[in-house]
Formats: C-alpha cells, sequence, structure tokens
C-alpha cells in the first residue's frame, strides 16, 4: 500500500515559459543575494566552490537546471545525459582511458529514469563505494512507486518535475551545508521524544511516537514520510503521517501540512480517508489517520490488467461522492489523481486522500501568483496558466483520472513539461472507445466530451451531478472484453 504521499507539485510554469533561458550567462553571472535559514537557524549562502553534477536526458531540463544554479551562485557544474557518464564523473568506473576522473562531486541531482541505467542504481553505487555525496533524485511522472525506492538507494531528497527552480537551488544549498556540518561532526544532537535508534535520523519499524508503534514503512514524499502503526494502548491500526526532520525548518512546507490536518479534521465521509489525530514529536508535526488495507489505483492499474466497467462504476461513484462533499465544504483538492486514490480490493471501498494541497477558496489568495500546484499530468489547462482553481478545475482532473483508470494511460503523454501543457490546452485525447470497445459511447463522450472540456464552462457544475450520470450510464452495462496490459505500465 501507498498512501497519504504528499506529492504537491511547485512550478513557476508562466516564467518557465515565458523566460528565454539562453539569455541566462553561464559565466559572469551575479550571485544571487540569498540568505535561506539552515537547521539551527543561522543565515547560509550560496557557495561557488562547490562543485554540482546534474544528471538528465532531457536536455532541455538540463540547461534549466545548469541556468537556474549558476544564477543562483553555483559556479562549478558538471552535466551528464546518461549514466555511464554519471558514473564516470562520480569515479565510479574508469573513463574510457582506463583512469579513474578525480574531479570531486560534493552534490549530485540525478534524473530517476535514465537511457541506459536509473538514479537509483547509481545512488545505491555511491552508498556502496561509501562516497558521502548527498543525491537529490528528480522524476517526470508519478506513475513508477518510487517513494520506498527512495529510502532503499539512500537519497537525501526527491523533486517532481516540473520544480520551483527556487526549490531546487535551496534543496542543494541546504544538502550541502548538512553534508558541511555532518563532517565537521556539529550536527543537532538533541534529544527527541520519538525513540530513534542513534544510527539513523528517521523512524524506524519498532519505534514509538507517542503511543504509536511502527510496525511498517509505507512510503516516503518529498517532505514526508509514512508508516503502518499500531496504538499501544487499543491494539488498533493507523497510518502516520509525518514531516522528516530535513523539512521542519521549511516554514511553507510545515504551513502545508497544518493546513492538510486542519482540512482533514474537518471532514467525515466514507469515501475520505478519516482523520483520527495529531501531534509533534521531537520537532516533527505528525497526522495519524485511518489504514486502508488495499492499494492506490496506480498501483492497481500496474497490477491489474483491466478494470471492469462495474468496479469502475463503483470507484468513480465513491470519489465524485467524496468530492461533492470537498465542494459543500467549499474545499478544493487541486490533486485528484489515481495516487491519491486508495482502493481496499476485498471490499471494493475507494477513498480519497491527501489533503497537502487542498485550499479553501478565501485561502487561495496564499498560493504564490504564478505557481503551478498539483500534477501535471490531470491539471486543468487554465490552472497553467494562473487562474485559480475551482469545482471545474477540480472535475477535469477526475476525469483525467477516470480516463487514465479506463485506458491504462494519462489522457495526455509528453516529453517535457511545456508540451504536456500545450496538449492540454490544444489537443484531444484519444477515444476511450477506441481504446476499449467494450465500454458505451457515452461514457467517453461524457468523460472526454464534459469533464475534459478545455473551457470549465462546458464542464458540468458540480459533482453531484457528475455522481449522478456515472451512475445512470454506467447501470445496465456488463462489459466482457478485458482491457489489454499497455506498454505504458
Amino acid at each position: 500500500m501507498r498512501p497519504m504521499i504528499q506529492s504537491d507539485t511547485g512550478c513557476l510554469f508562466k516564467d518557465i515559459l515565458m523566460t528565454d533561458w539562453t539569455s541566462i550567462p553561464l559565466g559572469g553571472h551575479e550571485p544571487a543575494s540569498v540568505n535561506l535559514p539552515d537547521a539551527e537557524g543561522q543565515g547560509i549562502g550560496m557557495d561557488d566552490k562547490k562543485t554540482v553534477l546534474l544528471v538528465d536526458d532531457d536536455s532541455y531540463i538540463l540547461m534549466i537546471m545548469e541556468k537556474v544554479l549558476s544564477k543562483a551562485g553555483f559556479g562549478m557544474i558538471k552535466t551528464a545525459t546518461n549514466g555511464k557518464d554519471a558514473l564516470e564523473a562520480l569515479g565510479l568506473i574508469p573513463m574510457d582511458s582506463g583512469e579513474i576522473c578525480n574531479s570531486d562531486i560534493d552534490i549530485a541531482v540525478l534524473d530517476v529514469f535514465l537511457p541506459d541505467t536509473n538514479g537509483f542504481e547509481i545512488c545505491r553505487k555511491l552508498r556502496s563505494a561509501n562516497r558521502d555525496i548527498p543525491v537529490i533524485l528528480i522524476s517526470g511522472y508519478d506513475i513508477e512507486e518510487i517513494q520506498n525506492k527512495v529510502i532503499e538507494c539512500g537519497a537525501e531528497d526527491f523533486l517532481e518535475k516540473p520544480f520551483n527552480p527556487a526549490a531546487l537551488s535551496t534543496r542543494v544549498n541546504l544538502l550541502l551545508n548538512r553534508k558541511r556540518r555532518r563532517q565537521s561532526d556539529t550536527m543537532n544532537t538533541e534529544p527527541a521524544r520519538i525513540k530513534f535508534n542513534m544510527n539513523h535520523s528517521v523512524p524506524f519499524i519498532g519505534d514509538n511516537i507517542d503511543g504509536y508503534v511502527i510496525t511498517e514503512p509505507l512510503g516516503w514524499g518529498k517532505f514526508s514520510l509514512v508508516y503502518k502503526v499500531v496504538n499501544s494502548e487499543t491494539g488498533r491500526i493507523y497510518s502516520l503521517k509525518m514531516l522528516s526532520r530535513n523539512s521542519i525548518h521549511n516554514r511553507s512546507t510545515v504551513e502545508r501540512f497544518r493546513n492538510e490536518i486542519e482540512i482533514m479534521s474537518r471532514l467525515s465521509h466514507p469515501s475520505i480517508v478519516e482523520y483520527v489525530g495529531s501531534g509533534c514529536c521531537g520537532g516533527c508535526p505528525y497526522l495519524v489517520m485511518e489504514y486502508v488495507n488495499g492499494v492506490d489505483l496506480e498501483e492497481y492499474l500496474v497490477t491489474s490488467r483491466f478494470v471492469p466497467l462495474t468496479d469502475f462504476g463503483r470507484i468513480a461513484q465513491d470519489i465524485a461522492s467524496a468530492m461533492s462533499e470537498l465542494h459543500r465544504n467549499n474545499i478544493y483538492h487541486r490533486d485528484i489523481k489515481l495516487k491519491n486514490i486508495l482502493y481496499d480490493t476485498k471490499s471494493g471501498d475507494a477513498k480519497l486522500s491527501d489533503f497537502g494541497i487542498a485550499k479553501l477558496p478565501e485561502s487561495l489568495s496564499t498560493t504564490q501568483e504564478g505557481f503551478v500546484v498539483g500534477t501535471p499530468l490531470y491539471l486543468a489547462p487554465e490552472i497553467f496558466v494562473g487562474d485559480p482553481a475551482s469545482i471545474q478545475t477540480d472535475i477535469y482532473s477526475y476525469g483525467a483520472s477516470l480516463y487514465h483508470l479506463l485506458t491504462g494511460s494519462p489522457p495526455f503523454v509528453a516529453d517535457s513539461s511545456v508540451e504536456l501543457f500545450r496538449k492540454h490546452r490544444l489537443s484531444e485525447p484519444p477515444s476511450i472507445k477506441a481504446l476499449r470497445p467494450e465500454l458505451p459511447e457515452e461514457l467517453d463522450n461524457f468523460i472526454i466530451g464534459k469533464c475534459l472540456a478545455k473551457d470549465p464552462v462546458d464542464r458540468p457544475e458540480s459533482m453531484e451531478y457528475v455522481h449522478q450520470e456515472i451512475g445512470r450510464i454506467v447501470e445496465g452495462f456488463s462489459p466482457t472484453v478485458p482491457l489489454s496490459p499497455s506498454s505504458e505500465y
């Protein structure tokens, strides 16, 4: 199970689209006068004497990262577009000449998916060689189940593409300063109420967090960790989501987590993951919630050959009902996607999770102008250009999720975030009926023609109406032709 992973994405999409990156000089730049808080609250600045290795097979993304870090004041940047070049630059394999590269890399930013290997494997090789090089993994699409792999391979951080350029430079800088403190043995060793073992900095199996004993790690997000826990007094099983120690000094991250707790505590619905309680232990806020014994729908698609229409109808109506409850409480989820829908394969119940970027209408102005928040594969086109979230933007993401659930692929895929944005704005997705002939054409028309309409005024007015229409369309149909496994899985 992979529940409640915070997977929000903040990106200055307008800035990326409108910036002439080729006009930003690689050399002779003016280092940005950025002063960021470190873990001890002291000011830290960009370090132009440290060497950063950037690895990505997308030359456009690689160029953006190089320009952003160079403009932020990082003066020594190396790049690679494949695993072989990256391993050579890190001195993990000999170069073609037979020599080992002696250039000292201080930190590496690795794309998860590379032509000849993956970022996890490179990170494992670094750890096996006992190299003290912090690693930030980056990934374009949240389709692969990577949270536990991030923990297993030993990466320090994870960024989803598209990301806020400022976030990249900030995280690189923070990890470099953490490395410096670690090497000088000045790391903060203040005792915490969390019973962590002395040889690790995150909770592990057997650790006790205010009466909740960890029995199993469930996942890892950009800022948080999720565990299966048991209440030591009642014996009941829950999920516990906790901000990592690395993120508790980031004010916006903490505020977002508190926002998630506040919103979940307001809601009570059978198709919404139930709020149990919250607290703070060792300086790390945590949230306790219902444990769903199942999988998220993204994982379900990977492990199942097809989604029968009858099962689809129940899932779609469960989530439509949950979203109706959100909207009745004037809350927009803003990140509806398969990863955030948990599915109990025994009972058939589906539950909506992850309210990390959900917002009340009056609080939408707190999002910095120009930020794209959500998962690009499912985002309404108007969000990309800065329009505020609404019932209709949630309906679009819901429609994109239904499309993915029925066909095995999101409505649009692309080699870059900019191209994905253009497709959401201008292209029509392939017909569901063409991909699954056994499904009713009316369902195809409703999802693509209504829920995924380019103009929000052409989408349904409410999730109550969507709930009714899905039920009406599905009723009486019983598909017999299975969905062939997709190579995109």
